[in-house]
């Protein structure tokens, strides 16, 4: 077996303030002890720290304001859509909320950038769907493959902002997509949308390719319902030799 892959002193420190804010240890609306405390707490030098904490400022889950100390932000209510991966990374056992959460969200947009692209570039489109329907019958091809449809669609549809949207997933997405394609009834679904796409476009009926992206991400949703918690990462990941902290200001 090879050498267990290196977690970062950032990502690191990132990981333990989620769990910590998560916890309740930190709780909303309060603030975070100061740089020195954290950073012997967390076990990670003062720029490792100050690099994660600006990660959590743009995610939705810290305010950092000169000269006061950073708050806490009530991060379900105030947080943006990154905040969705930070939780997922820190506790897998949400996913079978959140999940069906945001895919009713994608079944709003799906169908309306499947029409769109189906309509103003079918040929790429049909191109496409047969590509993947030669992908080796595996969870890792299928979770891709599956990826690079909706990219296509929203990079060929009429609406910049849907690409725009979509990339905002990808991190969520690739941790969850091979633990559901491992079931093989999913990739024969998957397969089954593709032949009746290629069917649908070649017909020139827009609609019911939108259709059939609609179903496939409502059955996705149901999975999720209904899906046990993912078991929880161990962490045999090894430090970097340099995130000890220092007395460095």
């Amino acid at each position: 077996m090879g050498k267990p892959t290196e977690e970062r002193a950032t990502d690191r420190a990132e990981r333990q303030l989620i769990e910590q804010i998560l916890s309740g240890a930190f709780p909303s609306n309060t603030d975070l002890p100061g740089e020195r405390t954290l950073s012997k707490s967390l076990d990670v030098a003062r720029p490792a720290l100050r690099e994660a904490m600006q990660r959590l400022s743009r995610d939705g889950w810290l305010e950092i304001q000169q000269g006061r100390p950073t708050r806490i932000i009530d991060y379900l209510k105030d947080g943006n859509l990154n905040i969705l991966t930070g939780l997922l990374k820190a506790d897998p056992g949400l996913a079978p909320n959140l999940v069906p959460n945001l895919l009713e969200v994608w079944m709003l947009l799906a169908p309306q950038y499947t029409a769109s692209s189906a309509r103003r570039a079918p040929g790429l489109i049909i191109d496409l769907l047969e590509e993947l329907a030669r992908l080796p019958d595996e969870a890792e091809a299928y979770a891709a493959g599956m990826w690079k449809l909706h990219r296509a669609l929203t990079a060929y549809c009429d609406n910049v902002v849907y690409g725009l949207l979509f990339n905002t997933f990808e991190d969520f997405y690739r941790q969850l997509a091979v633990r559901y394609y491992a079931l093989a009834e999913h990739r024969q679904r998957a397969r089954d949308l593709w032949a009746e796409m290629i069917a649908s476009i070649e017909a020139h009926d827009e609609k019911a390719a939108a259709r059939l992206i609609h179903t496939l991400i409502s059955n996705t949703a149901e999975f999720w319902r209904n899906a046990p918690a993912p078991e929880p990462q161990t962490s045999n990941q090894e430090h970097v030799d340099d995130d000890r902290p220092t007395d460095q200001p």
